[in-house]
């Protein structure tokens, strides 16, 4: 057997990581949107690849919320301590966030929704009272329209 950067708990790792990436979603549609071989993933996912492509590992990235890097250390079983990664702004998060797919980024909306519907945080200057709505897939001005809002009587309090 030839002699392989990479470790069988690293593989298995990578492995599980792309199952839960792509949860329900049938392996041939994920494929496509990855942008690799549905053979690849498949055999990706039954840990029968013993050193992934880079180019494999830079589409898979995205996806998976990754970085090419860190997908690198994974594969190699790197357990050394990486620094965590700190999220504080928006500005942070929205390039991974627009990455997603729309489903996941829809998620994320519901679960910002659901936050800002608390108590501690009124959207209809009525303190104590919050709004409850539901999220469903939207097009990119009515999201943003929506968030506008939002951000708007937030700032107000």
């Amino acid at each position: 057997m030839a002699r392989t950067l990479y470790t069988y708990n690293g593989l298995e790792k990578l492995a599980e990581i792309i199952r839960t990436a792509r949860g329900y979603e049938k392996v041939r549609p994920f494929a496509r949107k990855v942008g690799i071989s549905y053979a690849t993933i498949d055999r990706l996912e039954k840990g029968e690849v013993s050193e992934p492509e880079i180019t494999t590992l830079e589409k898979l990235a995205p996806h998976l919320g990754y970085t090419r890097e860190e997908l690198i250390a994974i594969c190699a079983g790197d357990n050394a301590p990486h620094p965590v990664r700190e999220y504080r702004l928006a500005e942070d998060v929205i390039p991974i966030i627009d990455q997603l797919p729309d489903r996941e980024a829809a998620k994320i909306i519901q679960h910002i929704a659901a936050r800002l519907a608390q108590p501690k945080v009124s959207l209809n200057g009525v303190k104590g009272e919050g709004v409850s709505f539901h999220v469903e897939l939207m097009s990119q001005v009515d999201l943003a329209d929506l968030l506008r809002a939002i951000a708007s009587r937030v700032e107000k309090e």
